[in-house]
């Protein structure tokens, strides 16, 4: 695979793989779009500065592309490969500052197809994926900051930053990291370069609305992240037990990628060169975000999902090419190569079959259940379903699938009433439709599929 003069066509191929292969299997082998994708399309049709889970920017650019596109899932699952490949492609550019081959330039971004959030997981468009790009992409700037000083690389960085941490505030590690770098370089230079500033004003003003709804809902997005955390189930167990099981999980996704390691050095001598300042930046940027969450853990008990860490392994490629790059013998690569190739079709493959035989949700038959709610709403209203609520699931799928597009509710107002309105859920019964304090005049309770819809006209 690999041959002298032919990189960049090799890395052209693997952006065309992952834009072809990973748009396709989903598309075929799915009925319904992935939890995730459901729920940012449900929060996305008000570009709202935050939403009840997550900062906006995850939700706004499918929201965006519904507007233009509707609802075709092929938009979707291509819109996470696109993210993949703009990460590949910041990534390669990083590359190039601390390896001098193309060759171990490529192998740095072949070698993280071995882990399965940069596969079998991206058909899933949402928080984690959408941090990717932005994740290596501070990076590269970050880099490109320091070694050149041009203001347009800080306003970059800060723009960068911002959006990253408008995705999802575990951003906040990498951030945290690289301003200890920037501590480590003033050190070193005994010098404060005062360029910096450009970066923190830019972030601040496309955060500074955020921040604003933040005060206004009353934090409500981290008081989520802090629950999805565990931190609301004291238990002093949890301060071992937890960061244990953090480390077992992560050593689980990676041995597909250290097992392509190990092929791609045969002997593994651990020599750390700390005289090296391309070294020292990679321990800042690629290890030290590892560090803190895991010292979160310990300290605070908290559980970390191993979903959080998608972004966190950007640079795992780069960091042990890096590392071996004098043991690399590229004559000698054919257990690699052939290992690779396996993955690259069991991944889609595995998919498939996981989406086909063992996922109720991409098995959601969403379209058929709004088709036959829709079919039994016009038997009692001609006018349209204008509103859908409570679930981001449910509703979500209901909204995504009629032709009418109507708004999706999460919390129960006044305003759903105002409008012919439907809420669906499963395993609540006819009690679904006793509104307590809402002056309903027609409201009509159906079994539909499974499914419990209350229609309000």
């Amino acid at each position: 695979m690999i041959q002298p003069g032919k990189e960049k066509k090799i890395f052209y191929l693997l952006c065309l793989y992952h834009l072809i292969i990973w748009t396709l299997v989903p598309y075929f082998s799915n009925k319904n779009l992935p939890l995730d994708v459901i729920e940012a399309l449900a929060w996305g049709q008000d570009f709202d500065l935050g939403y009840n889970k997550h900062p906006p920017l995850s939700a706004w650019i499918p929201g965006l592309l519904f507007k233009i596109f509707g609802n075709k899932d092929w938009v979707y699952y291509l819109l996470s490969q696109i993210f993949i490949v703009i990460s590949f492609v910041f990534l390669w550019k990083l590359s190039s500052f601390f390896l001098k081959k193309k060759s171990q330039i490529l192998l740095s971004v072949l070698t993280i197809e071995g882990i399965a959030f940069y596969t079998f997981e991206t058909p899933q468009f949402n928080v984690n994926i959408c941090q990717i790009p932005l994740w290596i992409g501070t990076i590269y700037f970050f880099l490109k900051s320091i070694k050149n000083n041009k203001i347009a690389d800080w306003i970059f960085l800060g723009t960068f930053s911002a959006l990253g941490f408008l995705t999802k505030y575990i951003f906040v590690y990498l951030l945290i990291s690289l301003f200890f770098y920037l501590i480590y370089i003033f050190f070193i230079r005994k010098k404060i370069n005062f360029n910096f500033l450009y970066t923190v004003l830019i972030f601040f003003l496309i955060t500074g609305p955020h921040f604003q709804w933040l005060l206004q809902n009353d934090f409500t997005t981290i008081y989520y992240a802090l629950k999805r955390g565990g931190l609301n189930e004291f238990n002093i167990y949890n301060h071992l037990l937890n960061p244990f099981k953090f480390l077992i999980n992560q050593i689980s996704i990676l041995l597909p990628f250290l097992l392509l390691i190990y092929l791609l050095i045969k002997k593994i001598k651990i020599k750390l060169p700390f005289d090296s300042q391309k070294f020292i930046f990679l321990l800042f940027s690629f290890l030290l975000p590892f560090f803190l969450i895991l010292i979160t853990s310990m300290v605070t008990g908290s559980r970390i999902r191993t979903m959080w860490m998608i972004p966190f392994y950007s640079l795992i490629g780069v960091f042990f090419i890096f590392l071996y790059q004098d043991s690399i013998n590229l004559k000698k690569l054919k257990s690699f190569n052939i290992l690779l190739i396996i993955f690259l079709i069991i991944s889609p493959t595995l998919y498939s079959l996981r989406s086909i035989y063992n996922d109720s949700r991409t098995g959601y038959e969403g379209k058929k259940i709004a088709l036959q709610i829709e079919k039994e709403w016009k038997t009692i209203s001609k006018d349209e379903i204008s509103n859908v609520g409570f679930s981001e699931w449910y509703a979500g799928n209901l909204s995504y699938h009629l032709s009418n597009r109507p708004k999706v509710f999460l919390e129960e107002n006044n305003n759903f009433y105002k409008k012919p309105a439907v809420i669906v859920a499963k395993d609540i019964g006819p009690s679904l439709c006793n509104r307590k304090n809402i002056n309903v005049k027609n409201i009509v309770y159906k079994k539909i599929d499974n499914h419990d819809v209350c229609f309000i006209f």
